[in-house]
């Protein structure tokens, strides 16, 4: 079966890939997969940290393209919801995809990277009640966070479909009519 988002938490324990395994993710990254490497560092001070070093050790060897910080334009910012933070259980963290829009796989960015460790915000026990606490903002920062999920998939999903504005206009007079 084939999964075209694969969610990769950074954690203290984990070592540098063999090279058949970074073969696998270069070529599920070349066929259209994305990874989305959540640092999960956020309330630690982000960038610069143990959790990158440990990102910039795991990700050895992979074929990863330059990336830039997802700007107010990016259609991860309105793949379904519309958004311009991408809370987790932490907020604050910037998100990073490929610079320039990725030129394949529909202009998905194979690499997705954010530290507001958004599986935390997402996990629930078997009664459904959350696991961890969203800080600083609660509830609302763990709606946010869903959205940002839901957002994540439906960009990898459907591509750039939000970003093609050219038959809207198109559009609108045919439901009009």
């Amino acid at each position: 079966a084939f999964s075209p988002l694969l969610y990769w938490p950074i954690t203290s324990g984990q070592q540098a890939l063999n090279a058949a395994t970074v073969d696998r993710l270069n070529s599920f990254m070349a066929s259209g997969g994305t990874i989305l490497f959540d640092t999960r560092d956020q309330a630690t001070g982000g960038v610069g940290g143990d959790q990158t070093r440990i990102l910039q050790l795991v990700s050895r060897g992979l074929d990863i393209p330059p990336m830039e910080q997802v700007g107010p334009e990016h259609v991860l910012t309105k793949s379904f919801y519309l958004m311009q933070a991408f809370p987790g259980r932490w907020t604050g963290s910037p998100v990073w995809v490929e610079a320039g829009g990725a030129s394949t796989n529909d202009s998905v960015s194979r690499v997705i990277v954010g530290g507001n460790d958004w599986a935390a915000a997402w996990a629930v026990d078997e009664l459904g009640q959350p696991l961890y606490a969203t800080v600083p903002g609660g509830d609302r920062q763990r709606e946010m966070a869903y959205r940002f999920g839901v957002n994540v998939v439906m960009y990898t999903l459907t591509g750039n479909y939000k970003a093609d504005q050219v038959h809207v206009p198109a559009i609108l007079e045919r439901l009009g009519q």
